[in-house]
């Protein structure tokens, strides 16, 4: 599991953060396509806690690889912190 932070830098203009935004969700979409990832999605509020994903990889270091590429992570508007989580094999969310 990944929590998603506010990073360190949010100070950009409305359409260099929209553009973030955007390369921000195409990734979502390309580590879904891939398998990697499995659930991902905001908190509704404006808090430090930004949202989560759920990550289907071999080990905490893939994650960090994967999200630590993810456009909003590079530019800073995103941090994250990696916690390790297991279900019981087949339990998805439905």
């Amino acid at each position: 599991m990944v929590l998603l932070k506010k990073g360190p830098v949010r100070n950009q203009d409305t359409a260099l953060a929209a553009k973030i935004q955007q390369a921000h969700m195409d990734n979502i979409s390309k580590m879904a396509a891939a398998g990697k990832l499995l659930v991902a999605g905001p908190f509704e509020n404006d808090e430090t806690l930004r949202g989560i994903f759920i990550m289907d990889c071999n080990d905490s270091l893939e994650v960090a690889s994967l999200v630590g590429k993810d456009p909003a992570v590079m530019a800073g508007r995103l941090a994250f912190e990696v916690k390790p989580w297991w279900t019981v094999k087949n339990c998805l969310f439905k």
